[in-house]
């Protein structure tokens, strides 16, 4: 019994010691999650995560920040958020995977090499997406040439040993702190119906995560800076690029994916 209280007291505690990192120090924060007990306290914070996002967009206004949006064509109830948010867990692990397999690319090589065929190999991507949705190429091949486009990351997960793989998922994970602190200007700004604060908040978070990531990624991963800045920017499109193709697919119906890219 005491054995359990005393675990019990440490994950407790090991949550309220990484939250606070990932806002101060995002290296400190990733020099944390070395330690092999560093998944679990930063998994809380993802679903701490989730789960504010979920009571934050059922209860904020639909058609805030955009007052002259159509009316959705589905109910933004509860079970409609909470459909949005099955999504995010896998979305998040496919961004693990994604930044996993960048950081393999990027850690050995020709930085300029390395550099081009990433961006064209994303921006690929992102075109046969275009081209799909425009009715450019067919069905088959728009899922034969994705395939091939993601084939790549099969072989440069294997690269990273499972330390390192781990390290990284649990600051990813952890991350997400910020997201949690950025809901509360975002809750102001639909209380005083400030569209314009709303959407400084969206832009203040996205650019405080890529910095704070690319700045986690170069501590764990040894990358130099514009590596992992890269690592973490195409990563982005990538897991980006797989919500509009489950969605092409019709995996994912059109008021979810607006849901996922706008939340």
């Amino acid at each position: 019994m005491k054995t359990t209280r005393n675990n019990a007291m440490d994950s407790s505690k090991s949550f309220s010691l990484y939250f606070p990192l990932f806002l101060k120090s995002p290296r400190r924060a990733a020099e944390a999650c070395r330690n092999e007990s560093a998944l679990g306290p930063n998994m809380k914070i993802y679903i701490a995560f989730v789960a504010c996002s979920t009571i934050f967009y059922w209860l904020k206004p639909w058609d805030f920040p955009d007052q002259l949006s159509a009316e959705p064509a589905a109910s933004h109830d509860l079970l409609f958020w909470l459909k949005v948010m099955l999504w995010q867990p896998p979305l998040e692990a496919a961004w693990i995977a994604f930044l996993i397999g960048f950081i393999a690319w990027f850690k050995n090589g020709s930085w300029p090499l390395r550099f081009s065929c990433a961006v064209l190999w994303t921006g690929a991507v992102f075109w046969l997406t275009i081209a799909y949705g425009q009715g450019a190429i067919g069905k088959s091949a728009y899922a034969a040439a994705s395939l091939a486009c993601l084939s790549p990351f099969a072989f440069l997960l294997r690269k990273l040993n499972a330390a390192e793989a781990k390290s990284l998922a649990a600051f990813l994970l952890g991350l997400n702190a910020i997201g949690i602190v950025l809901l509360l200007p975002m809750e102001g700004a639909v209380g005083l119906d400030w569209p314009n604060l709303f959407k400084a908040a969206q832009i203040l978070g996205g650019l405080w995560i890529l910095a704070a990531g690319t700045t986690g990624v170069k501590t764990l991963s040894g990358l130099r800076l514009p590596r992992a800045f890269m690592a973490v920017l195409l990563s982005l499109f990538f897991q980006m690029s797989l919500a509009i193709t489950l969605y092409l697919s019709g995996a994912v119906p059109k008021e979810i994916l607006k849901a996922l890219l706008y939340a």
